[in-house]
Protein backbone atom coordinates (compact mmCIF):
# COMPACT_ATOMS: atom_id res chain seq x y z
CA UNK A 1 0.00 0.00 0.00
CA UNK A 2 1.22 3.41 -1.02
CA UNK A 3 0.91 6.83 1.88
CA UNK A 4 1.66 10.24 1.38
CA UNK A 5 3.58 11.91 4.03
CA UNK A 6 3.82 15.54 3.84
CA UNK A 7 6.95 17.26 5.77
CA UNK A 8 7.29 20.10 7.95
CA UNK A 9 9.77 22.05 9.71
CA UNK A 10 13.46 20.80 9.52
CA UNK A 11 12.03 17.54 8.82
CA UNK A 12 11.60 18.83 5.10
CA UNK A 13 15.37 18.78 4.90
CA UNK A 14 15.30 14.58 5.46
CA UNK A 15 12.30 13.45 4.11
CA UNK A 16 11.46 16.64 1.20
CA UNK A 17 8.22 18.13 1.78
CA UNK A 18 6.14 15.14 0.45
CA UNK A 19 6.79 11.77 -0.75
CA UNK A 20 4.89 8.71 -1.08
CA UNK A 21 5.89 5.59 0.84
CA UNK A 22 5.26 1.62 -0.01
CA UNK A 23 4.35 0.28 3.17
CA UNK A 24 3.14 -4.12 3.80
CA UNK A 25 -0.50 -3.52 4.35
CA UNK A 26 -1.76 -3.46 7.92
CA UNK A 27 1.29 -1.32 8.63
CA UNK A 28 0.93 1.37 11.84
CA UNK A 29 2.52 4.74 12.13
CA UNK A 30 5.43 3.13 13.96
CA UNK A 31 6.24 1.32 10.78
CA UNK A 32 6.03 4.42 8.74
CA UNK A 33 8.10 6.07 11.28
CA UNK A 34 10.41 2.75 11.14
CA UNK A 35 10.72 3.67 7.05
CA UNK A 36 11.08 7.26 7.52
CA UNK A 37 13.63 6.58 10.22
CA UNK A 38 15.57 4.30 7.90
CA UNK A 39 15.83 7.61 5.35
CA UNK A 40 17.24 9.94 8.47
CA UNK A 41 19.97 7.75 9.55
CA UNK A 42 17.99 6.48 12.51
CA UNK A 43 15.78 3.96 12.28
CA UNK A 44 13.27 3.78 15.36
CA UNK A 45 9.38 2.67 16.21
CA UNK A 46 9.14 6.33 17.47
CA UNK A 47 11.40 8.86 16.46
CA UNK A 48 12.30 10.43 12.67
CA UNK A 49 15.93 11.71 12.76
CA UNK A 50 16.26 13.64 16.17
CA UNK A 51 12.77 14.03 16.55
CA UNK A 52 10.14 12.11 19.32
CA UNK A 53 7.09 11.29 17.95
CA UNK A 54 5.55 10.70 20.99
CA UNK A 55 6.88 14.19 22.66
CA UNK A 56 4.00 16.82 23.35
CA UNK A 57 5.65 19.02 21.12
CA UNK A 58 5.78 16.95 17.94
CA UNK A 59 2.52 16.62 16.22
CA UNK A 60 1.38 13.82 13.30
CA UNK A 61 -1.87 14.00 11.55
CA UNK A 62 -3.50 11.34 9.64
CA UNK A 63 -6.31 12.84 7.32
CA UNK A 64 -6.16 15.82 9.56
CA UNK A 65 -6.65 14.06 12.58
CA UNK A 66 -4.32 14.26 15.28
CA UNK A 67 -2.97 10.31 16.02
CA UNK A 68 -3.16 11.32 19.69
CA UNK A 69 -6.84 10.92 19.42
CA UNK A 70 -6.81 7.58 18.13
CA UNK A 71 -3.84 5.16 18.50
CA UNK A 72 -1.18 7.12 18.70
CA UNK A 73 1.85 4.68 16.92
CA UNK A 74 -0.50 1.89 16.54
CA UNK A 75 -2.94 4.09 14.40
CA UNK A 76 -3.45 2.00 11.54
CA UNK A 77 -2.73 2.84 7.86
CA UNK A 78 -4.66 2.18 4.68
CA UNK A 79 -3.83 2.57 1.10
CA UNK A 80 -4.11 6.31 0.01
CA UNK A 81 -4.00 7.86 3.77
CA UNK A 82 -1.93 11.67 4.13
CA UNK A 83 -0.16 11.64 6.97
CA UNK A 84 1.65 15.38 8.08
CA UNK A 85 4.39 15.50 10.23
CA UNK A 86 5.40 18.78 12.22
CA UNK A 87 8.06 18.73 14.19
CA UNK A 88 8.36 21.92 16.73
CA UNK A 89 8.92 25.17 15.10
CA UNK A 90 12.11 27.28 15.81
CA UNK A 91 12.51 31.30 14.91
CA UNK A 92 9.84 34.24 14.81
Amino acid sequence: MKVTVRAFGDLIKILGSEIVVELEPGSKIEDLALKLGEKAGKPTRDRIGDHDLTGPEFNVLLNGRNILTLEGLMTPLKHGDIVALFPPLVGG
